[in-house]
């Protein structure tokens, strides 16, 4: 089951900025901005920019990575009234955060199921990581109000609809659990979905009203001004090289300055260096891509996604998409490292949204927008936390569902540091020592190259 459940979730992208060991697959691409990302270019959050550490600091809580966990760690940890400093080796969201396909899907990866998480974590952890799946988008957007955080949010539904026989049963079961689960969930047939997605050769699906899409970079950026707000000092640009432990409190040493800590929350997901082996070892990061269309000419919009609902069904190879606020096509799926990737995946978007999508034309099929990065998949598929010190934390495998459980993972690691939450409440698999993939040089690389075989087991109705 769980290479079949890897195979799933390669398809459905969450993604950032590689690290050196993955940049030769994409040499003519300048992965360390992100000027290539859509996000960028049709922000409506200020695009504000935070110092370089240049002295030392000292704080209750030390988060390392500006992304959706850590600025939620950050910023309920400070509410609870600890001192926070949070450090990124870049920019805030500008990895994974701010890269993904902007969608947050109240369902786990794949067709995963609530049985599926119990076998894996046991019933009390997998019925209150659940609660947390199917609140957290209303969650997402409920904090995003809040804190009027501009981010082209449209909450108009999430759909998980079947392309073969073979996915229908599969997701027909999810439909099941969590209409059993008491989650909102609605059954469509064929004709439903075509309906609701205007896409062709679908035979049934499921949705959840409370998904939806926005504008990820923006909702970052928007967090780290709360998080500024709520005191937090943030340094971008400022890398950890390793932590120290002086009289029992970890110590930060970055290039620039020193951090005393309280406690450390390691929240980098698949931009994890050697500094964290331990973390960057415990799951593998899928190298992805997300491409955008110009927006759709109006008669188009009428009939493709027209209630805006975005969708990802069980395809391998990709089978997702949402529009944004202009109409633009949002999809994507793995960077094929063989040849020129960005022609790979351009041509295959092309055709997989030619096939659910006859009347787009090769004028509304040019893309506009390319971009690539990391998504940290687990070997569960499930996030997972592992102590690395008495007082030295961190979370990763979020595996393609970050929009939606890491903002609500994060609130609970910043109101553990706090010390308002006990560890064990955090519904997700706790490791005391170090505990590698398998093989992980190896299948790190090796999940580069099988985005051909995605397409074939597509093609033969394998998925």
């Amino acid at each position: 089951m769980k290479a079949e459940l890897l195979a799933n979730t390669q398809r459905e992208l969450f993604c950032g900025e590689p690290t050196k060991d993955f940049t030769m697959s994409t040499p003519n691409l300048d992965t360390s901005s992100m000027d290539p990302v859509l996000w960028s270019k049709t922000l409506l959050e200020p695009a504000i920019r935070f110092p370089r550490l240049e002295e030392d600091q000292s704080a209750d809580v030390v988060v390392v990575g500006a992304g959706f966990c850590g600025l939620n760690a950050a910023i309920h940890a400070a509410r609870n009234g600890a001192s926070v400093v949070l450090v990124d080796a870049r920019t805030v969201g500008s990895g994974a955060s701010g890269r993904n396909g902007g969608n947050s899907i109240p369902q786990f990866p794949g067709t995963m199921t609530p049985s599926d998480v119990a076998s894996i974590l046991g019933s009390r952890k997998a019925r209150a990581l659940a609660e947390l799946v199917v609140a957290g988008s209303d969650m997402v957007f409920r904090q995003a109000a809040e804190l009027q955080i501009n981010c082209s949010q449209a909450q108009h539904g999430w759909m998980q609809p079947a392309h073969s026989q073979r996915s229908l049963s599969r997701v027909r079961r999810s439909f099941e659990e969590w209409q059993a689960f008491g989650a909102p969930v609605e059954w469509h047939s064929a004709a439903d979905v075509h309906d609701l997605l205007g896409a062709a050769g679908y035979i049934g699906g499921w949705s959840n009203p409370t998904g939806g899409s926005l504008n990820p970079y923006g909702l970052a950026l928007g967090l780290a001004k709360a998080a500024q707000k709520a005191g937090v000092r943030i340094f971008e640009n400022t890398a950890v090289r390793r932590i120290e432990h002086a009289n029992a409190s970890p110590v930060l040493v970055c290039s620039e300055g020193r951090i005393k800590a309280g406690t450390v929350l390691i929240a980098t997901g698949g931009y994890t260096d050697d500094a964290f082996a331990g973390v960057q070892r415990s799951a593998i990061p899928v190298y992805l891509y997300q491409v955008a269309t110009k927006p759709l000419r109006p008669e188009l919009r009428e009939h493709i996604m027209r209630t805006m609902m975005c969708f990802s069904d069980c395809r391998k190879s990709g089978g997702f998409g949402r529009l944004d606020a202009e109409g633009r096509i949002i999809t994507g799926g793995a960077v094929f490292a063989l040849g020129v990737g960005q022609r790979y995946g351009v041509n295959h978007c092309r055709n997989r949204l030619k096939l659910l999508y006859p009347q787009l034309t090769d004028q509304d099929l040019a893309f506009e927008s390319y971009w690539e990065g990391f998504c940290a998949i687990s070997e569960t598929k499930l996030p997972h936390v592992l102590r690395l010190g008495a007082n030295i934390f961190s979370i990763t495998g979020f595996s393609t569902r970050g929009v939606n459980l890491a903002h609500s993972l994060g609130r609970l690691l910043g109101e553990f540091a706090a010390g308002r939450k006990r560890l064990d409440d955090i519904p997700v698999a706790l490791w005391e020592r170090r505990r590698d993939v398998a093989y992980w040089y190896l299948k790190s690389h090796a999940a580069r190259y099988a985005f051909p075989w995605f397409q074939v087991l597509d093609r033969i109705g394998l998925s």
